[in-house]
């Protein structure tokens, strides 16, 4: 095994060596296979391996040779604040470990996204990297959905290897707006009807996780990307496309079954009571330290002291934003909302830069793709899973899309 892993490492490295962008391209595929390979006396991450793989060869390439792998900097200044407050709060730790986990899945957000917009500079790479964005999602839910119908277990729903369903509908959520965007500003009708399939694929997943949360966000992304979009009869057929398959995929009576089911044993109230438990849980873990909160990846090790019922002690505060006050205080959530304002306003305002180009309906999903995550993070908390690289990588498509606009332009102007 530890051989193959090795041959296999070495392959990637490769690869990545010979076409950097590739990298992105591994840390896409293995987003939803993330966990550890267990070798005995060595664990392996196969998600921060390849990261550290990809990071190496770029900086190797780029002091050995002509390449400039760093040189973007766009909207990357934003985050300074947010990760120096994230490094102050480490000052609090409680357990080394903990702490560092947290750091370093907040730097491997920022890295990737400062990986793709340098990497990414034409629209061949621009195409395989959305691609194999697609078909890694596309395996994903089929492996969910045969699962789903091989379990005779009640009240199953589908997750995959995250673990819980909450994760695997917001990484499908993600992708969706991108999948559907892409798929009625093509031109090409071979490529409409595969990502069709890919779709309804993803749907049928994303349905059978039976995450409220994950349904809430993505439909409100949809009816904002729908309002986003100049191309209202597209627009409309983009709606008409969503509600066929949503009407398809209710067709199939386990589905529809499971889900009535559901409801009468656990209604909506329910579950919004106990999120709503969460709040003065972390306020009253944070009153004392507003300024700089209990220190990031303390949570854990600080709850139980919190909550009487061991039953009822949340994984987390179901909240990104919550979490991030408790952990890091006001001063934290502060910057991370500078670095959001920065990033929306950005995209915003692009949004005239972009009006009648041949990629602004792309755009318009990528930038639904951004905006599902901040829905889906009001009741849940993703940071944990990986889903962060994979938003990273859309926001970090963006901005490509914008650099292309731009660059088609200058000529014009001169």
């Amino acid at each position: 095994m530890l051989i193959c892993t090795i041959f296999l490492a070495g392959i990637i490295a490769g690869m990545i060596f010979y076409k950097p962008y590739l990298g992105i391209v591994f840390v896409i595929v293995s987003i939803p296979f993330e966990g550890i390979i267990d070798l005995g006396s060595i664990s392996i991450y196969p998600l921060e391996s390849i990261l550290a793989i990809f990071v190496l060869i770029c900086i190797y390439k780029s002091i050995v040779g002509r390449h400039n792998y760093f040189g973007n900097t766009k909207l990357v200044y934003c985050c300074i604040p947010f990760v120096l407050c994230i490094m102050l709060s480490a000052v609090k730790s409680i357990e080394f470990s903990l702490t560092m986990k947290e750091i370093v899945r907040w730097l491997e957000l920022f890295l990737v996204y400062y990986l793709t917009i340098n990497l990414i500079n034409d629209e061949k790479k621009m195409r395989i990297i959305l691609y194999s964005m697609f078909l890694t999602v596309a395996i994903a839910s089929t492996c969910g959905i045969i699962n789903y119908y091989n379990s005779v277990s009640f009240g199953y729903r589908v997750s995959f290897f995250f673990g819980n369903p909450n994760p695997f509908a917001g990484y499908i959520n993600l992708i969706i707006p991108v999948l559907f965007c892409m798929m009625i500003a093509s031109v090409f009708l071979w490529e409409r009807i595969m990502l069709g399939v890919f779709a309804f694929l993803s749907i049928m997943a994303w349905l059978s996780s039976f995450s409220k949360s994950g349904w809430l966000s993505l439909i409100l992304t949809i009816i904002l990307v729908f309002f986003l979009s100049k191309i209202r009869k597209r627009g409309l057929l983009f709606l008409a496309i969503l509600f066929a398959i949503f009407a398809i995929t209710f067709l199939f009576s386990d589905i529809r079954g499971n889900l009535m089911d559901r409801e009468r044993s656990q209604p909506l109230l329910k579950a919004l009571e106990f999120r709503a438990m969460c709040y003065p849980i972390g306020f009253n873990m944070a009153k004392d330290d507003l300024i700089l909160g209990i220190g990031i990846g303390n949570y854990p090790l600080i709850i139980k002291a919190f909550t009487k019922d061991a039953i009822l002690i949340p994984n987390h505060l179901h909240s990104l934003y919550l979490q991030l006050f408790v952990e890091t205080g006001v001063i934290g959530l502060s910057a991370f909302i500078f670095w959001l304002a920065c990033t929306i306003k950005h995209l915003i305002r692009s949004l005239k830069v972009l009006e009648g180009s041949r990629n602004y309906g792309l755009f318009i999903g990528l930038v639904g793709g951004v905006i599902v995550y901040l829905f889906n993070n009001l009741v849940d908390v993703h940071v944990v899973h990986g889903i962060h690289l994979q938003w990273g990588i859309i926001l970090g498509l963006a901005v490509v899309l914008i650099q292309f606009r731009e660059s088609e332009k200058c000529p014009e102007m001169v």
